[in-house]
């Protein structure tokens, strides 16, 4: 049998499985998007997954609020209360105005990703100031400040302690981050995160490093949603990485794939996959 009389009754019979879905009990979701290459037609799609059972409810083409149209009818036959995401202005927009009472959760994954590619940023631009021979002393040192305090090893840790009494700006840039991290493992509810962000936001502007002052006006101008974190005993929308991996898992498996709807069927299907394994 060929494989596109296979692939053509595989569609079928999942074009029949998901013709309808059943979100009347769904209360919170995640959203995401994820970059599919150029061989199904537009580089990103975007999935909706329930984030109490795992199930996929939608997956549009494209990234943004045009991607989340045709997801509108469906959703608002659910319970929703809230949704998890990262902290795109699009779709937090676009969730306030169809959706006013669900409350938007910023993961806090993104938040302190943002923090690490600031961090990033100051490296590079002190790196940038120095001559040949002190920037080979950097070389390789950059798994360092991406890494967690409590993950460094010793020589790290001495080498850091360097970097304190060298190049004070890219010190404090670092702990800076370590401290945001602290916000998360140490606030007890939504009031006590506010207190501490807005703490850690005013000692950022104070140092004058251009970016942490841009981190505290990213954390200030989405402090709603990021405090929500607590208020719903702490969602985060992690799980979504881990999807996104099956994702790509996928489309290798399958060398791409030129039929965009198969693969979204696919991608519906693919929570009923227990474990995935590289061929």
């Amino acid at each position: 049998m060929r494989w596109h009389t296979v692939k053509e009754l595989e569609k079928k019979q999942l074009q029949k499985k998901f013709s309808k879905i059943s979100v009347s009990h769904v209360r919170i979701i995640g959203i995401d998007e994820i970059y599919v290459s150029r061989t199904v037609g537009q580089k990103f799609i975007t999935v909706i997954r329930d984030l109490e059972s795992g199930a996929v409810l939608y997956v549009g083409d494209g990234k943004g609020t045009t991607a989340l149209d045709g997801a509108l009818k469906m959703l608002k036959k659910s319970k929703l209360k809230a949704v998890a995401m990262d902290m795109s202005n699009a779709y937090s927009s676009w969730f306030q105005t169809h959706f006013p009472a669900v409350k938007i959760v910023f993961d806090h994954f993104h938040v302190i990703k943002s923090m690490n590619e600031k961090l990033d940023a100051v490296r590079r631009r002190v790196i940038a100031k120095l001559d040949d021979t002190q920037r080979s002393q950097f070389k390789g040192l950059r798994f360092i400040f991406l890494q967690n305090n409590e993950d460094l090893m010793e020589d790290a840790k001495s080498i850091l302690k360097n970097i304190r009494d060298q190049f004070r700006e890219l010190f404090d840039a670092y702990m800076f981050k370590e401290t945001l991290r602290s916000i998360y493992r140490t606030a007890k509810d939504s009031w006590h995160a506010d207190m501490a962000f807005h703490r850690w936001c005013r000692l950022a502007e104070e140092t004058g490093i251009p970016e942490l002052r841009t981190m505290a006006r990213t954390i200030r101008n989405n402090l709603e949603g990021i405090k929500t974190y607590w208020t719903f005993h702490h969602l985060t929308n992690a799980s979504t990485e881990g999807f996104n991996n099956k994702i790509r898992w996928l489309i290798r498996q399958a060398y791409g794939f030129r039929d965009r709807e198969y693969l979204k069927l696919k991608i519906y299907q693919l929570p009923e996959i227990s474990c995935v394994k590289e061929v």
